[in-house]
């Protein structure tokens, strides 16, 4: 049977409790209020139970991640709550008219904020000032979350003003350029030595120009991660071809994203990235693959457009090193045998709009944990050996139409033990019915999510039997999707 539902800890019950009760009094508020001193009143009532910075931190981004909520109480809420001790703030999604108040109040209370995630304030024109002086009150930076709004102004003040920042997301559609760049590296604070990870550029896209992102991986001796750039590869061929640097120069990047990479750039990736863990390669040029060899530290591969003969060939030499790789739109036949053969340490294989995959031998997969295939022609064979034989697996998502009926899932239901499975995700299977979730729920005693139910043969009545006998035996079980049925 699937797990029970754990007991609340008294912390989120508590929490829950007090949120709810503060939301209803932010919510009653009106222009003709005194809320200052409603302010003064509810800050005092806090006190007086002794709560911590913890607390306020906590109550203050379970309401703000409540995006159902009316924005005027989310903010009534940030004005109260963002006390001198709060380190942690994810501001959520707010309405433009909003923007002014939001940045005014981070800038005279946030100030010893240590990460912040604008992500859902797209700040822009008349409100850059705003943003400005916010950046301006935040010294105590290690995370800045500022997506889709940076310009080369923005970067000037983060550079003098955030010495400490470690990670900053400047990813998007941006107006960032040499400038702004050159205004962080050399700004004269600290953060040139701080800064590991840049999220910079809009994925797919080079509307940050290599040139200058190059200036980054040059001049941050720290830098792990560029993000969503993908690019990389190019910047530092740019880097290498230059020769504005030492001929040895070596960077800490362990992650890598490139796009129609060609030998010349593999070589260099190869020769300035010895620290490299994951890379991902966009339309490798022939030959490209092989190079991926040379990195000693490497354990994930993700590859797109690809021949998929050159993978194989990558995993006769480098599969056991391996513990995850996502492959898309390759060309030619994957052959999971083979992989299951090679790859003796994979956690993690996703495959995404493939040619062909088959097997031949029932080799197992004995580490494999998460399978994800989307949009391929698997065959049933296929997809039961994938299934029967990782002993490991807890999730497993087909994306494809899945053409087994519950004689066939209860076969292999019985044969064989799924005693570590928590997730299933089929979101076209039209000959399973409700039996088939019955006996999941019966036989696999970790599964806590099973969906697309709108693709089986199960009608609403059975959902909602279904999840009465879930709710009923206080089972830890989602059925998905909830919008689809009645609750």
């Amino acid at each position: 049977m699937s797990p029970k539902c754990e007991v609340p800890n008294l912390n989120e019950i508590s929490l829950t409790v007090v949120a709810k009760q503060l939301i209803d009094t932010l919510a009653s508020l009106n222009a003709e209020d005194d809320i200052a001193l409603i302010y003064v009143v509810i800050s005092s009532y806090f006190e007086s139970l002794g709560a911590t910075g913890v607390i306020y931190q906590d109550l203050l981004n379970l309401i703000l991640n409540s995006e159902y909520l009316d924005p005027s109480a989310r903010l009534f809420a940030m004005q109260l709550l963002l006390q001198e001790n709060v380190k942690t703030l994810a501001t959520g999604i707010f309405p433009v008219c909003f923007y002014d108040k939001i940045l005014r109040t981070i800038t005279r209370q946030g100030g010893s904020l240590n990460a912040l995630n604008l992500k859902g304030v797209w700040v822009k024109d008349e409100q850059l000032q705003l943003l400005y002086d916010m950046i301006k009150s935040l010294k105590f930076l290690n995370v800045l979350n500022i997506p889709y709004i940076a310009n080369d102004d923005v970067l000037k003040y983060i550079g003098r003003y955030c010495g400490e920042l470690k990670m900053l997301d400047v990813s998007g559609e941006t107006d960032i350029t040499e400038n702004g760049i050159h205004a962080v590296l050399f700004s004269g604070s600290n953060i040139r030595d701080s800064l590991t990870v840049v999220n910079i550029g809009a994925y797919g896209e080079e509307n940050v120009c290599h040139t200058d992102v190059s200036l980054l991986i040059a001049n941050l001796p720290n830098l792990i991660n560029l993000g969503s750039y993908s690019f990389v590869g190019k910047a530092i061929s740019h880097l290498v071809k230059s020769k504005q640097y030492p001929a040895n120069f070596k960077s800490k990047l362990q992650y890598v994203h490139d796009t129609g990479t060609d030998k010349q750039t593999a070589s260099c990736i190869v020769k300035v990235c010895p620290a490299l863990e994951t890379i991902y390669i966009d339309r490798p040029e022939e030959g490209v693959i092989s190079y991926i060899e040379q990195f000693e530290k490497l354990t994930r591969v993700k590859l797109s457009k690809f021949p998929c003969h050159e993978f194989h060939q990558l995993m006769e030499r480098i599969g056991h090193k391996l513990t995850s790789f996502m492959l898309t739109l390759g060309t030619g036949s994957l052959n999971f045998t083979h992989i299951a053969y090679v790859c003796t340490n994979l956690v993690m294989m996703e495959c995404f709009k493939m040619d062909i995959l088959t097997h031949e031998e029932e080799i197992r997969f004995e580490k494999l944990e998460h399978i994800e295939i989307l949009h391929n022609d698997v065959r049933i064979s296929t997809f039961k050996y994938l299934m029967t034989c990782s002993p490991k697996l807890k999730k497993i998502v087909v994306a494809d139409e899945v053409k087994m009926t519950d004689v066939d899932m209860a076969r292999m239901l019985h044969k064989n033990k799924f005693e570590n499975l928590e997730g299933i995700w089929f979101p076209r299977a039209p000959l399973l019915t409700r039996e088939t979730v019955e006996l999941l729920m019966e036989t696999c005693p970790k599964l806590k999510s099973l969906g697309q139910l709108g693709g089986w043969s199960v009608s609403p009545d059975d959902v909602m039997l279904l999840r009465a006998i879930i709710d009923s035996t206080n089972t830890d079980l989602v059925l998905s999707p909830l919008g689809m049925f009645p609750e």
